[in-house]
């Protein structure tokens, strides 16, 4: 048998580790808490740190915001300014509360808190409100500035280029048509001779529906005419031989004649309007421009006027005494003298005294002296006793009773009879250049007294 035969075994060398050096560990441990700490603050740093891109976005909108508030100017009227227009047409459609800037307009600081009467405010308006005449027409206009210039509607003076203007005391004056408007109904009458006088003051700013107001003008040809009423309307428009645009609506009464006559604002007693169009089939409505809308067209015509030729000129009557008209020239100044007492203004007289004169220096100081008095005044009566007409001069006789009151005492009677000489200035305007007054207040005996005298009276009659 043979012998079994066995593989010879395979002698396995032995594993030897290799021990690790301590160095080794120590950088690896260094590298794994590092990379730990990397993750941990990447983790930290995406949940609380701002994000760059949107934190970038918000200070640049903020520097944007800022510059915008510093950019952007303040208005305080936030209105649009309206479009120049070479023919003083209106082109937008809501109620404009601001005026379109303009040059020089003739504007009054101080305004009125309260509205006087019609009586009041037409004799402040009387010495610078005109009848206009031409061959075929008859118009009115009124002071525009101080070089002379009248305001009146282009179809009274169309195809003239010299006309006839007349005062309230019927002092006739030769004009000069120095700008007429084709498509708006307005012109502009130069009467060098009252150049220096003091004009009508002028509203630029839009009047509103329900405004107070008065129209002045010679309906007829009857001079010194002012009727009552309210802006009934604003925006209305017409085409007719003239674009009429955005035009008051009022229901104070006009008539043929009145055109070209003034619109007042009741309350400021600026001019708001040039009254223009009556309806045939509603006589009871008129029509006026405004005035802001053609201010800029009436300066124009002041700076640049038409050549005139003034080879041919009317034939004019000088001014002249009128008992009738220099007793409501005296009418008009009672009037107003009452309230330049009661609101201490001596404006309300300018119209009426002579400049320089002694009156006017008296009534000036007169006025003055009831500063803080707290005295109030009411005609009761007014009488016009006699008119004296002489060549150079007048004389007006009148006598007034009013009420003077005070607060916490009991109202005084008063009476006067006043004197008054009246010239016909350079501009064909009544002046006062004197007054002279008497006091006529009849003398309150007290009723004590009235019964003593009565008492000693009878005595003297037994004794006898």
């Amino acid at each position: 048998m043979e012998p079994r035969r066995y593989k010879k075994p395979v002698t396995k060398k032995p594993i030897i580790k290799e021990p690790v050096s301590k160095k080794a560990s120590f950088i690896k441990s260094i590298i794994l808490l590092v990379g730990i700490v990397i993750l941990a603050s990447f983790l930290i740093w995406t949940q609380f740190a701002p994000k760059p891109v949107e934190e970038a976005i918000e200070v640049i909108e903020a520097k944007v915001e800022q510059v915008k508030k510093i950019e952007t100017p303040v208005n305080i009227n936030s209105e649009k300014e309206e479009p120049t227009n070479p023919e003083g047409k209106v082109t937008y459609a809501e109620p404009k509360k601001t005026p379109p800037k303009e040059e020089n307009p003739v504007i009054v600081i101080e305004d009125r808190v309260e509205e006087r009467d019609s009586e009041a405010i037409l004799a402040s308006a009387i010495p610078k409100v005109y009848t206009i005449h031409t061959e075929t027409q008859q118009g009115s206009g009124f002071l525009f500035n101080d070089k002379g210039d009248i305001i009146t509607n282009a179809h009274v003076v169309a195809g003239y280029d010299t006309v006839t203007v007349v005062n309230s005391t019927g002092q006739e004056f030769v004009g000069h048509v120095i700008g007429i408007s084709d498509t708006v109904d307005v012109a502009l009458i130069r009467v060098e001779t009252i150049a220096g006088k003091e004009p009508m003051q002028m509203d630029l700013l839009q009047a509103v529906e329900g405004t107070s107001v008065i129209a002045i003008g010679s309906p007829g040809n009857k001079a010194n005419t002012a009727t009552m009423g309210k802006v009934t309307g604003t925006g209305r428009d017409f085409n007719e031989k003239y674009t009429y645009t955005d035009l008051y609506e009022f229901d104070a009464i006009i008539s043929a004649g009145s055109s070209g006559g003034p619109l007042l604002d009741a309350l400021t007693e600026k001019v708001i309007g040039i009254n223009s169009v009556i309806l045939t089939d509603n006589p009871a409505l008129g029509y006026s421009i405004p005035i802001y809308s053609v201010n800029q067209l009436l300066n124009s015509w002041v700076e640049n006027p038409k050549i005139v030729d003034d080879s041919v000129n009317p034939r004019i009557e000088d001014a002249y005494f009128d008992k009738e008209l220099l007793s409501i020239f005296i009418e008009g100044y009672a009037t107003l003298y009452t309230y330049a007492q009661n609101e201490v203004n001596f404006n309300y007289l300018i119209g009426y005294l002579l400049p320089d004169s002694s009156i006017y220096q008296l009534e000036s100081q007169t006025i003055a002296a009831l500063l803080d008095q707290e005295k109030s005044f009411a005609v009761n009566k007014f009488t016009i006793e006699d008119v004296k007409i002489e060549e150079n001069r007048a004389f007006v006789t009148a006598t007034t009773e009013s009420v003077m009151t005070q607060p916490d005492k009991e109202p005084i009677n008063l009476a006067e009879r006043a004197v008054y000489e009246i010239i016909i200035d350079q501009y064909g305007d009544y002046m006062i250049q004197s007054v002279t007054k008497t006091d006529i207040t009849p003398v309150v005996v007290p009723e004590e007294e009235e019964e003593d005298k009565e008492d000693k009276e009878a005595t003297q009659e037994d004794a006898s």
